[in-house]
């Protein structure tokens, strides 16, 4: 029975760690966003495997290492302001302004698009936005997830009463007198709405806030493990080990508090 109970400790452990994700917008209203998904637990990871000092400080400033940028970013996803698309030329790109909705134009997160989704609909509920499929063309696997968030909210735009019919209007068949919902639709409804969702909104502060903290909760205590502070610090005096480690937490926080969404390198060692 012992051993059963340390194994399923073991296991919520591991869970636990498994599901340490974080979350950085770049939101530029009335233009566009993006979002970056990131594995914290990976970061950790290579962090806690440094043989040394200077193996560290070069892991944690140089995000510009494009092994461990690729595969710390677990989901990405941009979106545009469709009233951006519907001047000029874009008029008959998007078919006009789609509500005013922002749409994906790209999307990453290879099985993690339900987290994903599901922080980009809580951030636009926090803003009050909606946010609607590519007006371009839609792969199965988005058009499955469209369909997934219809199901799940009925936080949409535009609504379903006079003037309008809770859907995009086609802009070659327009079934309303006002312009600002007419749109290219494909004739599925999951596509041709905007959405949002307010209970998702705690979902997004958690990864939001997973990464603001994270240096602190994760990083931070390893510097009081002695096998960790051993292989990092060697035969460095206790003194200054202590002040490299106390420069090197102050400046570990800044790092993830300031993390780009632009994938810009962390500010290097002075």
């Amino acid at each position: 029975m012992k051993l059963i109970l340390e194994n399923w400790r073991k296991y919520l452990k591991e869970e636990e760690q498994a599901s340490l994700l974080g979350a950085t917008v770049n939101f530029q209203p009335n233009y566009g966003l993006k979002m970056v998904l990131i594995d914290l637990v990976y970061i950790k990871n290579q962090l806690q495997q440094s043989q040394n000092i200077d193996e560290f400080v070069e892991k944690l400033t140089n995000y510009a290492n494009k092994e461990i940028r690729d595969k710390a970013i677990v989901g990405y996803i941009s979106c545009t302001y469709i009233p951006l698309l519907a001047k000029g030329v874009g008029l008959t790109y998007v078919g006009g302004r789609c509500s005013d909705t922002y749409m994906v134009k790209r999307s990453m997160a290879p099985g993690r698009g339900k987290e994903l989704y599901n922080a980009l609909l809580g951030f636009a509920s926090l803003k009050g936005i909606y946010v609607t499929s590519d007006r371009r063309s839609t792969s199965p696997g988005a058009k499955s997830r469209w369909l997934k968030i219809d199901q799940q909210t009925d936080d949409e735009t535009p609504h379903n009463t006079e003037p309008y019919m809770g859907k995009f209007d086609d802009r070659k068949d327009p079934k309303t007198k006002p312009r600002d919902d007419d749109c290219r639709v494909y004739g599925m409804e999951h596509l041709d709405k905007g959405y949002q969702d307010d209970k998702q909104v705690d979902f997004y502060k958690e990864l939001e806030y997973n990464l603001s903290t994270f240096f602190e909760k994760e990083i931070e205590p390893l510097f009081d493990e002695p096998g960790f502070f051993g292989r990092l610090f060697g035969r460095t005096p206790a003194s200054k080990a202590d002040k490299i480690k106390a420069k090197l937490i102050n400046f570990g926080r800044r790092s993830f508090i300031d993390w780009e969404i632009e994938g810009k390198p962390w500010p290097k060692k002075k």
